[in-house]
């Protein structure tokens, strides 16, 4: 299933781990609200990820497609999973996230969600900063080494 989201958001989380959810996104869930959503630790990046049910279970397909059942294949599927929960958004459009889930990327008060691969990343605020705060000649290089751009030029002043 293809969902593609759009639109980088702030937010805030309260103490019980609520983020209500800007109107722009929720009304890009709407479809997929009967349906619900899984949420899990990134498995690459210090960031949770929100998942459409359906996506969340083309990804499952994905892994029993790719993985079988040796020690290294359940490690995998282990660390790939943790801390996978199903959750909701509730009728005023907050998102509950179990405290201790947001404890697995130290999520305070202050949050950006972005879109990725037809999910949803949720980073603590000072985190994500931290993550995407590089130099032009940094974002030219990364573009090249993957594939999104020609070679960058040296400069000969």
């Amino acid at each position: 299933m293809e969902i593609y989201f759009t639109g980088v958001y702030n937010c805030k989380a309260d103490a019980k781990g609520r983020i209500m959810l800007p109107v722009s996104l929720r009304s890009q869930m709407t479809p997929m609200l009967n349906d619900g959503f899984f949420v899990k630790k990134s498995y690459y990046d210090e960031c949770l990820e929100l998942y459409p049910a359906a996506v969340w279970h083309s990804e499952l397909k994905k892994l029993d497609e790719r993985l079988g059942s040796s020690r290294k294949d359940r490690e995998f599927k282990r660390k790939f999973n943790d801390g996978l929960r199903k959750v909701e958004i509730d009728a005023t459009g907050r998102l509950l996230i179990p405290k201790d889930i947001i404890g697995l990327v130290n999520i305070k008060k202050d949050v950006k969600l972005s879109p990725m691969d037809g999910h949803i990343e949720i980073w603590d605020l000072a985190t994500y900063n931290g993550d995407v705060d590089s130099t032009p000649e940094e974002r030219e290089q990364l573009a090249y080494e993957v594939n999104y751009a020609e070679k960058p030029k040296k400069d000969v002043s």
